[in-house]
C-alpha cells in the first residue's frame, strides 16, 4: 500500500528557481556524512603494509625493541614493491646460546583497539567510519573476553614448565665437538654443484620464488576486491533511452481527430539523465526528456511540436535502510574481509615457512647422519683390520671374531646406500618448497646447510608466550573480524523489520514549441514556472516472517561468533603451552642425550686404553676388540640420538614462534604492493611480495 499527496507552489522564474532547486537538493545531500568515502580509500597507492621488524633480542637474551614502524593501513587492498632479497651465507659448524627471539609481550588492554595484533597486522582499511551502537557494544565483549583471557594468563604456574628445571642437568657447550659439525659442509658428491645455503637464504628464497608462496599472495588481491564492489553501490551512474512510434488505427470518434477515418500519429521520444545514491539512502536522479510529435488530428496544436521536460527526483528512506550505518554496512564487511585476507595471508606464509624450516633442518639432520655413519664404517673397518692382523693368533676364535666383524662392516656399509638416499631426498622436498630456478627439482648438486643449530636453553617464561600468543596470532584476528561483521549483519536486518517509508520529492520544468525545433522548447522550459511533487511512500509485511527470521539467525550468528572467538583463543593457548613444553622437553632431552654421548665415548676410551694394556696377551685382544666394535655401534647410537635431540630443539623453537605468532617478524619479512603489474586501465592486476629484510642468522635455528 502506498500514499501519496501534492500540493502547489506559487510560480517562480523558471531559470533560477530550477537552478536553486537543484543547488538546494544536491548541498543537503553532499553535506551528509557519504564523504567518509573517500577518494584516498580506492586502491592504488604504493604502500608497504606489514613490517615484520619489530625486536631483536641481544645474545645475552634480552629483547630489545627495534623502532615499531605503524604498520596499520588506511586501505587492506595496499599491501606490498618488487624486491630481490640479498642475505649472507654464514658458515660455522655450531651456533652460540641464543633464546627464543623476541621480549616481553607488549600489554594490551584487549582487542581490537590498541592491542599489539593492530600493530602488527594491517587494519581492515580505509577511512575511519563510524561505529554503530551495537559495534560498539560489540568491541567491548572484545575487550571483556581478551582482559578475561589475560588473567588467566597471569595464574599460569605449572609446575613442569618452569626454567629452573632446565638447571638439573649440564648444558651443552657451544664448543661440543661433534662427529658431524666440522664435515656437514664438506662434499658429499664430488663433481656436482654445491649450493651453500643459510636458513635466512632459504627463507628469503622461498619468498621471492615458491609458487606456494604466490598462491598465498593472492588472498589479499582478491578479498580486497570486494571492497570496491560495494562502493560500486555508491557510482554516478549514467542512463539513456530513445524510441520512436507510428500509430495507425481506426478512429471511432470525431473526438479524436476531428472527423472519422484512421488516427496517424509519429512520436519521437528521448531522454537522458545521470544518478546517484548517497551513504544516507538517498537515491537522486536528473534527467531531461525530449519528444517530437505530429499527427492529424485537428486539436493537437501546434502540430508538429516539440517538447522538453527536466526532471529532478529524490527518494529518501526514512525508516527501513535509513541512516549512513545501513548503508556502510556492505563497505564496513568488505573491509573486515579484506583485512582478514592479510591476516590469512600472514597465517599461511607463516605455515609455509615453518615447513621450509622443518626440511632445512631435515636436510641438516640427513647429512650429519650420513657423516656419522661413515664415520662408523671407517671406525669398524679399522676394527676388522686389526682382527686380520692377528689371524696366526688363535686361527678358531679369531675366524669367528672375524665373521662377525665383517658382518657387522658390511651391514653398516649397506646403510651408506639409504642414507645417501635420505640426503638426496631431504634435498628435493628444500627444492620443491623454495622452487629456486638455481637448484630446481631433479637437477642435482649438494645443498649444504650452513646454519649451525642452537645449544642454548630458551629463556622467556610460559606467561610471556602466551601474551604474545593471545595479542599476535592471526587466528585471533580472524575470529575478532568474524564477530565484527557478523554485528553488522545483525544491525542491517534489524533495519529490514521496520516498515518500508520513503519522502518522495520531485521538482520539474517543462517546455514546449512549434515544429520540430528543440531549442526552442529548452528556452521555452526554462521561461516559465517549475513544477514539483512531495509524498510518502510506505509499505510493510504484515507478519514479517522473513525479516524476524533473518533477524534472529543473525543473533544466533553473533552468538556463535562469541564462542568461536573464545574457542579460537583457547586453541591459540593451547598451542602456545604445548609448544612451550615441546622446547622445554626437547632442550632437557637435548641435555640428557649429550651425557649419553659423554658416557659412550668415556666407554669407548676406557676399551681402547685397555686394549693398549693387553696387547700382549694375544687371547684377551680379540676379546677386546670386540668389546670395541659393540662400543662404537653403542657410541653411534648415541651420537644419532644427541643429533636427533639438538634438530628437535631447533625446530621446536621455530614451532614456538609460529605458536606466538611472531614467526615472521622474528624473521624480518616485509609485505610489498607492486603496482607495476599485468594487464591494463581498469584490468591492470597488482601484485604483492613479500621481502625478508633482514639477513641476520645468528638466531636462525630458532626461528
Amino acid at each position: 500500500m502506498g500514499s501519496t499527496f501534492e500540493s502547489g507552489l506559487p510560480m517562480a522564474s523558471g531559470k533560477s528557481t530550477f537552478s536553486g532547486a537543484v543547488l538546494g537538493v544536491l548541498i543537503l545531500l553532499v553535506a551528509q556524512p557519504w564523504q567518509s568515502m573517500a577518494q584516498d580509500e580506492k586502491p592504488g597507492f604504493f604502500k608497504k603494509i606489514f613490517s615484520g621488524r619489530q625486536t631483536k633480542t641481544t645474545e645475552a637474551g634480552q629483547g630489545t625493541a627495534a623502532p615499531v614502524p605503524d604498520t596499520r593501513i588506511a586501505d587492506p587492498t595496499v599491501p606490498f614493491a618488487a624486491v630481490t632479497p640479498v642475505v649472507s651465507v654464514p658458515a660455522a659448524p655450531m651456533a652460540a646460546p641464543s633464546p627464543v627471539s623476541q621480549g616481553a609481550a607488549a600489554p594490551s588492554s584487549g582487542l581490537p583497539v590498541g592491542s599489539d595484533i593492530e600493530s602488527r597486522f594491517p587494519s581492515q582499511g580505509g577511512k575511519a567510519l563510524k561505529p554503530s551502537k551495537s559495534e560498539l557494544g560489540t568491541n567491548q565483549v572484545i575487550e571483556d573476553i581478551v582482559s578475561e583471557y589475560q588473567a588467566r594468563i597471569d595464574q599460569m604456574e605449572a609446575s613442569d614448565l618452569g626454567l629452573g628445571r632446565l638447571g638439573q642437568l649440564p648444558t651443552v657447550p657451544v664448543d661440543f665437538e661433534a662427529k658431524w659439525a666440522g664435515k656437514i659442509t664438506g662434499v658429499f658428491w664430488p663433481g656436482e654443484k654445491r649450493h651453500i645455503e643459510s636458513l635466512a637464504n632459504v627463507y628469503a628464497k622461498s619468498l621471492t620464488y615458491s609458487n606456494q608462496i604466490k598462491v598465498f599472495s593472492e588472498i589479499p588481491l582478491i578479498r580486497e576486491t570486494g571492497l570496491q564492489e560495494a562502493k560500486g553501490e555508491f557510482d554516478f551512474t549514467a542512463f539513456a533511452e530513445a524510441r520512436a512510434m507510428h500509430t495507425d488505427e481506426p478512429t471511432s470518434s470525431r473526438l479524436t481527430t476531428g472527423e472519422t477515418g484512421r488516427f496517424l500519429e509519429n512520436r519521437r521520444e528521448g531522454e537522458a539523465g545521470i544518478g546517484k545514491k548517497f551513504l544516507t539512502g538517498s537515491e537522486v536522479r536528473f534527467s531531461d526528456r525530449l519528444s517530437t510529435l505530429d499527427n492529424n488530428s485537428d486539436f493537437l496544436d501546434p502540430n508538429p511540436q516539440t517538447g522538453s521536460e527536466g526532471v529532478l527526483s529524490v527518494v529518501h528512506p526514512l525508516l527501513r535502510g535509513a541512516g549512513t550505518n545501513y548503508q556502510q554496512s556492505k563497505i564496513k564487511i568488505a573491509k573486515l574481509d579484506a583485512g582478514m585476507g592479510i591476516a590469512e595471508l600472514v597465517r599461511q606464509v607463516e605455515s609455509h615457512l615453518l615447513e621450509v624450516n622443518r626440511a632445512y633442518w631435515t636436510v641438516y639432520l640427513s647429512r650429519a647422519a650420513f657423516v656419522q655413519r661413515q664415520a662408523l664404517v671407517e671406525e669398524t673397518r679399522s676394527v676388522v683390520g686389526r682382527m686380520e692382523d692377528r689371524k696366526g693368533v688363535d686361527p678358531e676364535a679369531t675366524r669367528s671374531e672375524l665373521l662377525r666383524a665383517t658382518s657387522s662392516l658390511k651391514e653398516r656399509e649397506a646403510t651408506l646406500i639409504r642414507g645417501e638416499m635420505a640426503v638426496r631426498n631431504a634435498e628435493e622436498h628444500l627444492r620443491m618448497l623454495v622452487n629456486d630456478p638455481d637448484f630446481a627439482l631433479g637437477t642435482g648438486g649438494e645443498i649444504i646447510p650452513a646454519t649451525p643449530p642452537l645449544l642454548g636453553g630458551p629463556r622467556l617464561e610460559l606467561k610471556t608466550i602466551a601474551r604474545a600468543a593471545l595479542e599476535s596470532r592471526a587466528e585471533v584476528l580472524q575470529a575478532v573480524y568474524s564477530l565484527q561483521a557478523a554485528t553488522i549483519r545483525s544491525d542491517v536486518d534489524k533495519s529490514d523489520l521496520k516498515p518500508k517509508l520513503n519522502a518522495i520529492g520531485e521538482v520539474t520544468l517543462a517546455g514546449n514549441d512549434g515544429g520540430r525545433d528543440v531549442r526552442g522548447a529548452f528556452n521555452d522550459q526554462v521561461q516559465h514556472g517549475t513544477g514539483w511533487l512531495a509524498g510518502l511512500s510506505f509499505e510493510s509485511s504484515l507478519e514479517r516472517n522473513s525479516a524476524k527470521a533473518r533477524n534472529l539467525r543473525r543473533q544466533h550468528e553473533i552468538r556463535q561468533q562469541t564462542y568461536q572467538l573464545r574457542t579460537t583463543i583457547d586453541t591459540v593457548l593451547m598451542e602456545a603451552v604445548v609448544s612451550y613444553r615441546e622446547v622445554m622437553t626437547a632442550y632437557r632431552d637435548m641435555q640428557g642425550k649429550y651425557q649419553a654421548v659423554l658416557a659412550s665415548r668415556e666407554e669407548l676410551r676406557a676399551l681402547n686404553e685397555r686394549l693398549d694394556l693387553d696387547a700382549g696377551e694375544d687371547k684377551t685382544v680379540g676379546y677386546q676388540l670386540q668389546l670395541i666394535l659393540d662400543s662404537i655401534e653403542r657410541n653411534q647410537m648415541a651420537e644419532e640420538e644427541f643429533l636427533v635431540s639438538v634438530v628437535a630443539y631447533n625446530t621446536s623453537l621455530a614451532y614456538l614462534e609460529r605458536a606466538k605468532g611472531t614467526f615472521i617478524q622474528s624473521e624480518d619479512v616485509d609485505i610489498l604492493r607492486n603496482e607495476t603489474g599485468e594487464g591494463k586501465g581498469w584490468f591492470r592486476m597488482d601484485s604483492l611480495e613479500l621481502r625478508k629484510s633482514g639477513d641476520d642468522d645468528s638466531a636462525a635455528g630458532a626461528k
